[in-house]
């Protein structure tokens, strides 16, 4: 249940650009469209503020982690962030 989506499409739609195409479960987000290349079904994390974020993907056991700094500054992560998931992806 921690890791099962569990919005609605009518709060999908409200948070569209904060979710970038994950719900929320009872832990944290739940990928659920594959919007990004990184995006993988069932992939779930948490991200903080300052956009430290820690991602598992069941499926392949795979399990990144990003500790930064970097302030949220609006839903989108800045450009160096994004780098590290698209590079992560491809491990």
């Amino acid at each position: 249940m921690m890791t099962t989506d569990h919005t609605n499409p009518a709060q999908c739609d409200i948070g569209q650009l904060f979710l970038e195409g994950r719900g929320w479960g009872f832990g944290g987000s739940v990928d659920i469209e594959p919007t990004n290349p990184w995006n993988a079904a069932g992939r779930y994390c948490w991200v903080g503020g300052t956009r430290t974020a820690a991602y598992v993907i069941p499926a392949t056991g795979a399990v990144t982690i990003l500790l930064t700094q970097v302030a949220a500054m609006g839903p989108v992560p800045a450009p160096v962030i994004r780098e590290f998931w698209w590079y992560a992806a491809d491990a």
